[in-house]
């Protein structure tokens, strides 16, 4: 839709403002619309929020700051967020109340952060009581069934993975917000998601839990399989799927440092700086120092796309995305590639027994029927 400076003043849906490092968020926590403005920009959208016809608020805004704002562009923008209320369209649903919020202000109140510490020490002392409590590879394999194994960390991991997201939701829950669930993939890797899209209009301190919300749910996992373990060391088959299971939410927590997947760490990076898309100004910036080295001669490639931030950050972030890709080629080669081999191992004897066996069949097929003609 065209608009022109002449048109009547707009409507908006009900809209939030949110103050954040010298620019503001605006958008519609009904739907999750977000936008990012400069000071003036933001002050602007509160001028026609407020009443004032497109022409009336461009010639405040050349007035206040100085400068003309092409106002058909600014207008469309505020349309593509979905921020207009255009005609014929039902004003946004009033917020309904969001389910969970009080179980979500139970699991992070000061008597659960008591009851998790307690649990993470009860885990330290299981490990000092018993060297077999601490983590380690050969935990995975707590017996001799690879099809028991595999099928029970599935499971497991499925589950704890889960709770790992619902620990996400709930920790955005207790704040208000619509976080919800979604399964998605990054890269080969099949993983549920938390969307905390409202958390664009959550003052920055209070982000920084619904971001780690996750990590928490697998400490207190770990911790709680620990001791578990220990307390049930006497049947084997229990403390070593506990010990197992243990391991290899370690191995979750761990995969969060591989920040070019965009994990946890890399959420609680980019809003401790305040940027807006951190990972691609990093990989733009990397790309150009690159072609620098490979191509002399060719012309540098544009940065400008990027946020001044975002480029300013990117900086120092850059080695670390880098870092994070020789973390996961160190996992892999140390744990993951060791574990891999014990079931291909045992893979291929299953495949020589059977093998055998098979064989043993066919000649013993063969013999009956030479018996059977020579009779």
């Amino acid at each position: 839709m065209t608009t022109r400076l002449d048109d009547p003043p707009l409507r908006f849906h009900d809209l939030a403002f949110l103050d954040d490092g010298g620019e503001v968020v605006v958008g519609r926590s009904d739907i999750d619309s977000y936008g990012v403005f400069p000071t003036d920009g933001a002050a602007l959208v509160r001028e026609l929020v407020a009443g004032r016809a497109p022409q009336a608020a461009a010639q405040w805004y050349a007035e206040t700051y100085g400068e003309t704002v092409d106002m058909g562009d600014f207008v469309e923008t505020l349309r593509e967020l979905r921020l207009v209320r255009e005609d014929g369209e039902p004003a946004g649903a009033a917020p309904a109340a969001v389910r969970g919020q009080r179980l979500g202000r139970a699991l992070f109140s000061a008597p659960a952060w008591c009851a998790y510490a307690a649990l993470v020490a009860a885990a330290v002392l299981a490990c000092a009581l018993d060297g077999a409590m601490a983590p380690h590879p050969d935990n995975v394999f707590f017996v001799d069934s690879l099809v028991v194994v595999a099928a029970a960390l599935l499971v497991g991991q499925i589950a704890l993975t889960a709770l790992h997201e619902a620990f996400h939701v709930l920790a955005g829950r207790r704040l208000g917000i619509r976080s919800r669930l979604r399964i998605s993939r990054r890269m080969y890797f099949i993983v549920m998601e938390t969307n905390l899209d409202g958390l664009a209009v959550v003052e920055r301190r209070r982000r920084y839990l619904p971001i780690l919300a996750g990590l928490v749910a697998d400490a207190v996992v770990v911790a709680a399989l620990t001791v578990v373990a220990y307390l049930t060391r006497e049947a084997a088959v229990i403390s070593g799927l506990c010990l197992a299971l243990a391991f290899t939410t370690l191995l979750r927590m761990a995969w969060q440092l591989y920040l070019f997947l965009r994990t946890d760490i890399y959420h609680l990076i980019a809003t401790a700086t305040g940027c807006i898309d951190l990972d691609n100004a990093a990989r733009a910036l990397l790309k150009a120092r690159v072609g620098a080295l490979v191509s002399r001669g060719r012309p540098p490639l544009d940065l400008d796309a990027w946020h001044p931030r975002d480029l300013r950050m990117a900086r120092w972030y850059a080695p670390l995305l880098v870092a994070g890709y020789a973390w996961m080629l160190a996992l892999l080669a140390l744990v993951l590639v060791p574990l891999l081999l014990h079931f291909w191992e045992s893979a291929v004897l299953l495949t020589l027994t059977l093998s055998q066996l098979a064989l043993a069949l066919a000649i013993g097929v063969r013999e009956r029927n030479a018996n059977r003609r020579t009779t």
